[in-house]
């Protein structure tokens, strides 16, 4: 009921799981506890709508909520398109590969990792880059960057799911951009959609207000949000 995350075990440098059935919950302490065991911290992610009937056993397990995950689906076609978009180039993985470096990125602000003990900006932002390095290799033609004057500006990290349109997984302005996140975003989209995508769909923290903005602005609907709960040794 509690499998080794391996992505995040990698990161953090020591063993992290994530609960894969809402069943654990309903264990003996005993049990519960047993399977915890080997584990630094732990994640458990439940729609809300299901929350109110399960919020007591998450508690007696020692979870808390560290984030809500608000999920939504974009038609990436028809898109207002800013006579400023013309200025941007984009660059896919695919044809022009390239890399993501610490160094390069904004820090992140809305993340719940940084309710972990001894947590800090720079431990965050290199898991985003673990990240997108696994996803350009695994997603190149999915991924893409954004530059302004032969300046990289930021990223926009997709990846096709068969029957439901783009993952829209992870988007990133630079250290220092030129341009605004919601240029960024009309410009990714733009371009995903030159490649035949018609729907993406993703997720964002609710702590997130200028990306809720945004995707609010620019017709997003909005699906039943997810509740990321956290066990911390």
């Amino acid at each position: 009921m509690i499998k080794t995350h391996e992505f995040n075990t990698g990161w953090w440098g020591s063993p992290v799981g994530i609960v894969t059935e809402h069943r654990f919950f309903d264990l003996p302490a005993d049990e519960r506890k047993g399977q915890l065991e080997p584990y630094d911290w732990v994640e458990f992610k439940m729609p809300l709508e299901d929350s109110p009937v399960r919020i007591p056993a998450l508690h007696r397990a020692g979870f808390m909520q560290v984030d809500t995950q608000i999920n939504y689906r974009l038609n990436l076609v028809n898109l207002k398109e800013p006579e400023s978009l013309a200025r941007l180039d984009v660059e896919f993985a695919d044809e022009a590969p390239f890399t993501i470096e610490l160094e390069d990125i904004m820090s992140f602000e809305h993340e719940r990792y940084f309710k972990l003990p001894g947590i800090t900006p720079e431990k965050v932002n290199q898991r985003y880059v673990l990240w997108c390095r696994q996803h350009l290799r695994e997603h190149p033609s999915a991924c893409l960057r954004i530059l302004y004057g032969g300046k990289v500006q930021g990223w926009y990290l997709g990846s096709a799911s068969n029957g439901v349109g783009l993952n829209l997984t992870l988007a990133m302005l630079s250290k220092q951009p030129d341009i605004s996140g919601l240029l960024l975003f009309l410009r990714a989209y733009r371009a995903f959609a030159s490649r035949g995508h018609r729907l993406g769909w993703a997720s964002f923290s609710v702590q997130n207000t200028p990306v809720h903005n945004i995707y609010a602005g620019i017709g997003a609907r909005f699906l039943n949000p997810v509740g990321l709960w956290m066990w911390i040794r």
